[in-house]
């Protein structure tokens, strides 16, 4: 009973899906050269449901790309820093090294310089023991020369052969005097020799410790170049990482650039001129500054006031390039971008690239209403891309228009061309102050920005 149950409920599901709804949950869109040539601008199936879904699939597939595609980059970012950062280590380490290096040189010429005076100290003790020894030996051979004969030794025999009384004394006094003397230098060379084995002593000790430090600024130095070792095979890690992100952004771009040329132009012509996205709409705030009434401040658009919930339309024959939904009503510096890549703080809305008296621009209209945005495709002028509303950073109900200027050309170019170049959300014109550089009114090539109200009246 349970399996009939579900049969019927499997069945009852089929009812309820359309044929073309059957249809896509079988088809996984392998044959893309059948959907291009089915579902093209030029086929009688252009409008139909199912070439709907394969246009949504690959609206679907793309904004995937884009997040994959943002995601990677911003990967890219955070190892470009990490890898800068790894590379920033390895030279301060280096740099630190280098300066131990210096310290080290200077210890070695010292302990070099000490152990030269070591050197002369110990030739200076050496040769004076020589003289103790010398003034030993020749007392020493005194006694020898004494106890050799049977005669008094030959100070006694001196002293002994005076022939005055005067006489003894003076002779007594000259050999005590010659001895004194003798004592007297060996006692002053014993002395330098205890002051130069002491000045050795020292020079010994400060040899010590001039090799500890040198020792301990080694170990310093080796630990240094160590570190410095592993940043660079750090910074050589992040470098392989890196360069493997690199090549999967420029695969994904690719692919990115591959679901771009299925958006088939063929069969579209170039608009003879730029029309009003909101017709009969007043300005409530040009373009490059709001007024002082709303605070001044760096504006990059113009502010189309009109009711909420009235059409927006393609200024122009072209396609939209991004389509972003899922903000609701916004409020001052709310920042809701909707989903599908859309720019920060503009809520729902649409970027498009158009073709018009024979230039090409890129458009991007903020604010729009919750549900409203039209999907990616191509676009006709005057056809429907989305309803007015007060989304992102916004306090009331208006369209913001953003008008690039991309370079002479027509659809063909934006088929072949412009759809493969890797602009940013900006058309690579940049945000806020920065923006302000790329004014085609100041003589700035394409791309550039242009003023709205110049030219949708």
């Amino acid at each position: 009973m349970k399996r009939i149950s579900i049969l019927l409920c499997i069945l009852f599901a089929l009812l309820c899906l359309s044929p073309s709804e059957i249809l896509l949950a079988e088809d996984n869109y392998e044959d893309s050269d059948y959907w291009l040539t089915h579902c093209s601008y030029d086929s009688e199936y252009h409008d139909s449901e199912e070439c709907d879904a394969y246009r949504q699939y690959l609206e679907d597939k793309k904004k995937n790309t884009n997040s994959t595609i943002s995601e990677l980059k911003a990967r890219k970012e955070n190892i470009g820093a990490d890898l800068d950062e790894a590379l920033e280590y390895a030279k301060d380490y280096a740099n630190l090294a280098a300066q131990y290096e210096s310290e080290i040189q200077t210890l070695r010429v010292q302990i070099k310089d000490l152990n030269d005076q070591i050197d002369q100290l110990t030739l200076e003790i050496e040769s004076n023991r020589a003289l103790v020894e010398a003034l030993n030996e020749r007392v020493l051979s005194r006694m020898r020369n004494a106890q050799g004969t049977m005669h008094f030794n030959p100070q006694l025999d001196f002293i002994l052969g005076s022939k005055s009384f005067d006489e003894l004394n003076r002779r007594s006094y000259g050999v005590q005097a010659i001895m004194q003397k003798d004592k007297e230098d060996r006692n002053e060379l014993l002395g330098v020799i205890k002051k130069l084995e002491e000045d050795e002593k020292k020079l010994e000790e400060s040899k010590v410790k001039l090799d500890e430090d040198m020792r301990v600024l080694e170990d310093k130095q080796a630990e240094l170049y160590a570190w410095e070792e592993y940043y660079r095979a750090v910074a050589q890690e992040f470098q392989a990482q890196y360069d493997e992100i690199m090549s999967q952004i420029e695969e994904m771009q690719a692919s990115y650039a591959e679901l771009a040329s299925m958006i088939n132009l063929t069969g579209m012509g170039t608009s003879a001129y730029l029309a009003s996205p909101v017709p009969g709409a007043g300005l409530s705030a040009g373009t490059w500054y709001y007024p002082a009434s709303f605070g001044g401040g760096v504006h990059l658009g113009a502010d189309f006031a009109v009711g909420r919930g009235t059409n927006i339309y393609s200024p122009a024959n072209g396609v939209i390039l991004v389509s972003s939904d899922g903000c609701g009503d916004g409020w001052l510096g709310n920042s809701c971008s909707g989903n599908g890549g859309g720019v920060a703080y503009g809520g729902n809305q649409i970027t498009m690239m158009v073709a018009a008296d024979g230039n090409v621009y890129g458009v991007i209209m903020f604010h729009m209403l919750y549900g409203s945005p039209a999907a990616v495709g191509p676009i006709e002028q005057g056809q429907y891309v989305g309803r007015v509303g007060s989304s992102g950073n916004s306090t009331g109900a208006h369209c913001h228009v953003e008008l690039f200027y991309l370079g002479p050309g027509d659809i063909t170019d934006i088929q072949e061309d412009y759809m493969y170049r890797s602009y940013s959300q900006s058309f690579n014109c940049g945000w806020g102050s920065y923006a302000l550089n790329r004014l085609c009114e100041n003589g700035v090539g394409a791309p550039c920005r242009l003023k709205p109200e110049n030219y949708f009246g």
